[in-house]
């Protein structure tokens, strides 16, 4: 893939901004705080496969360096949180 990058992650009211050294590792920690919660099936599906699969780090790469800032609603029964991945470019960011 391509060089280290510092990336912050987080999950409003589940995880908090948290920077990492790699994206690999960030999105490993984006799932392991998402996977047993209630998600619905499509939801945890799609998360699942964004998150853990073979090309992940490089879909989330391309997107940040396309788009900016990721930010995806994440349902749960009776609250509603939302999954942030962006890329961290100082030290004010973390």
């Amino acid at each position: 893939m391509r060089e280290a990058r510092l990336v912050t992650v987080e999950i409003t009211g589940i995880m908090p901004p948290t920077t990492h050294p790699l994206l690999g590792t960030a999105l490993d920690s984006l799932w392991a705080a998402l996977q047993f919660h209630p998600l619905g099936r499509p939801q945890w599906q799609w998360f699942e496969r964004y998150l853990t699969g073979p090309s992940a780090d490089r879909f989330v790469a391309e997107y940040l360096d396309r788009t900016g800032p990721l930010s995806l609603p994440v349902i749960l029964p009776g609250s509603a949180h939302h999954l942030r991945i962006r890329w961290t470019t100082g030290e004010g960011d973390r």
